[in-house]
């Protein structure tokens, strides 16, 4: 006969005190990136807005008596801030991922998915794009948060498979344990096996310089946004050309907030038993 085995009291009690201690410790590191953010909001894009603003008028005032050399140390001056002060755009976003509450509510996939490629389709009405939209079932989540999830997948599928001749880009699903999984599938880039561990990091970027713009950071907030969901992100590449990627959404959100995500992680370790 088999028993059930559990925790002693000491034991439970001992694993509180270590959740309570990691609850103060990640307010407080929450706080600190608070603090950080309203930082870099301010602090940093004043001086970088001052220094952008005044080569700019520097490069109008003098171009006719530089020459070329001087003219390219301009602009190079004016484009790498107006960069710099996009990726302070983009760190401000990720963070308020983490504080944004979450309304879950019963939505149409299907129709939210249909709505962001008919953007995508608009922005370039040149591209040959074979869209494949399968039978999306409906899903339990923030539809605000959601659409940003489903931008930046769509997004770039529709970017890497630019130089494609004809794109073939796929949006299907497939129910898990207790969860509905949503793949979108394309024949562009790719990305090497060794390069998956690298996909959902901020300002990683596995194709600088092969003409693709963007701030690295679309994935990161793909992972966010998913993950306050209680869901997973994963890709896979795929074997003639282009990848898939993947996420989950529980049939039941958990809505969860960064340091919710850290405990309940804690809370399943063999002595919460």
């Amino acid at each position: 006969m088999k028993r059930k085995l559990s925790a002693s009291p000491a034991a439970k009690a001992n694993l509180n005190r270590q959740l309570e201690a990691c609850t103060v410790e990640l307010r407080a590191a929450r706080a600190e990136i608070d603090a950080l953010t309203h930082s870099v909001s301010h602090d940093l894009r004043t001086p970088l807005v001052r220094i952008g603003g005044f080569a700019d008028l520097l490069f109008n005032h003098t171009r006719n008596r530089l020459d070329d050399n001087g003219r390219h140390y301009l602009r190079r001056i004016v484009e790498s801030t107006y960069h710099m002060g996009c990726m302070i755009d983009e760190i401000l976003k990720l963070s308020r991922l983490n504080c944004t509450e979450l309304n879950p509510m019963h939505l149409d996939l299907r129709a939210l998915v249909r709505d962001i490629v008919q953007d995508l389709s608009r922005s370039d009405r040149d591209r040959r794009v074979n869209w494949q939209i399968d039978r999306l079932p409906p899903v339990e989540a923030d539809p605000r948060l959601l659409r940003i999830a489903l931008e930046n997948l769509l997004g770039n599928a529709f970017k890497f498979t630019r130089n494609r001749e004809v794109a073939q880009i796929k949006i299907g699903s497939r129910r898990g344990e207790a969860e509905t999984i949503i793949f979108v599938r394309d024949n562009g880039i790719g990305f090497k096996p060794d390069q998956k561990s690298r996909l959902f990091r901020i300002f990683q970027r596995l194709h600088v310089g092969a003409g693709f713009e963007g701030s690295g950071v679309g994935l990161a907030q793909v992972r966010r946004v998913i993950a306050r969901h209680g869901g997973r992100t994963w890709a896979e590449p795929n074997p003639q050309a282009g990848a898939t990627f993947y996420f989950s959404l529980p049939d039941s959100p958990a809505c969860l907030l960064p340091d919710d995500i850290a405990l309940a992680s804690l809370s399943r370790s063999p002595m919460a038993a």
